[in-house]
């Protein structure tokens, strides 16, 4: 893999999970299924490597990223891939079956930065729940202990 299309994964996958994270802590804690599930969608949908998102995870990477700098990265992404970002955030918030006032947020925010239109929008929240659905059946949060 050439350096530049290395380094392209690498910002997709910081990307990535810096607005995973973001979507999973707006409700003010973060269940297991969440956390799985953001490192499965990087590696199943995103199609990442894992060297990729290790590397993405780095405080050099995501250390010092704020929720502007988020924004500003999906709104440079080519269409297609800040669908799977809308599609696996809003994945993450439909964890749990029910969606938190500030998760709403995050979801308009990043529409907003992505610049989808209503129609994208619900195509996106419908491959979510389908993934969701089969990460978490039960709809039960599991304790971190």
């Amino acid at each position: 893999m050439s350096e530049s299309m290395l380094n392209t994964q690498i910002q997709l996958a910081t990307t990535w999970f810096l607005a995973a994270r973001t979507m999973a802590v707006a409700d003010g804690h973060v269940p297991k299924v969440k956390e799985a599930a953001a490192g499965l969608y990087a590696r199943a949908i995103l199609e990442l490597p894992e060297r990729v998102c290790i590397e993405a995870k780095q405080p050099e990477n995501i250390g010092a990223l704020k929720i502007e700098d988020c924004l500003v990265a999906v709104r440079n992404l080519p269409r297609e891939q800040g669908e799977k970002i809308m599609t696996g955030v809003m994945m993450i918030a439909y964890s749990t079956k029910a969606m938190h006032p500030l998760e709403v947020r995050w979801a308009s925010m990043l529409a907003s930065a992505i610049g989808l239109s209503e129609d994208d929008f619900q195509r996106c929240c419908i491959g979510a729940r389908v993934i969701a659905t089969m990460l978490n059946p039960s709809g039960k949060e599991e304790s971190d202990a």
